[in-house]
């Protein structure tokens, strides 16, 4: 399984249907272990091209059917993309409804399965790191609302990392919002509750 050629790589996290699933978590494990472990930039980026990979990346997000462990090791692939280079940002900006899905994970996150709990933390972290080139495209796909009320529905089950990152969201996505849009007075009453509420965690 080491030496999987990028091609096929590519071709299995295309599959989705039944027992190719299996395949798909398999690659998606392979790709997360390539870009994890490169030490060149450019080389990594040469047998896992980003144009090629990322549009990948981001249809999983796309498929309603994805389990939460498959959507978990997607989320991971595309943090680490991330990781390695902001200008990533643009290709899941240019898969449409990407961002808008990865949002949408937070709205269904079940923080109780440990499963769903790792995919939204990691969500997180993928929205915290687009937001740096492209909070406009974050907020655009309701961002705000969606990392609001998973910090009040379920600050309490997350790690503090994950928090620090998620108000950081907030904190850029706040500078996008108009005094005239509707989803101002749910920001600030969410926001004014956040403010009143003491939490030792």
């Amino acid at each position: 399984m080491a030496d999987v050629d990028p091609e096929t790589l590519l071709e299995w996290l295309s599959m989705g249907q039944g027992e190719e699933r299996d395949m798909q978590l398999i690659a998606l494990e392979q790709l997360c272990m390539l870009l994890l472990m490169s030490d060149n930039v450019d080389r990594c980026f040469e047998s896992c091209p980003p144009r090629a990979f990322l549009p990948a990346l981001c249809r999983i997000f796309l498929d309603e059917c994805a389990p939460d462990n498959v959507l978990e090791v997607t989320a991971r692939a595309i943090t680490y993309y991330l990781d390695v280079s902001a200008e990533c940002t643009r290709r899941i900006i240019a898969t449409d409804g990407a961002v808008k899905a990865i949002c949408n994970r937070l709205v269904v996150a079940e923080l109780a399965s440990r499963t769903s709990k790792d995919l939204a933390e990691q969500c997180i972290k993928v929205l915290e790191l687009i937001c740096t080139r492209e909070a406009g495209a974050v907020f655009e796909s309701g961002g705000l609302g969606c990392v609001l009320s998973f910090v009040r529905e379920n600050g309490w089950r997350a790690h503090k990392d994950t928090l620090h990152s998620a108000m950081a969201v907030v904190s850029r996505l706040c500078t996008k919002v108009e005094p005239q849009d509707t989803s101002l007075p749910p920001c600030v009453e969410s926001l004014s509750t956040l403010l009143k509420h003491e939490d030792s965690h």
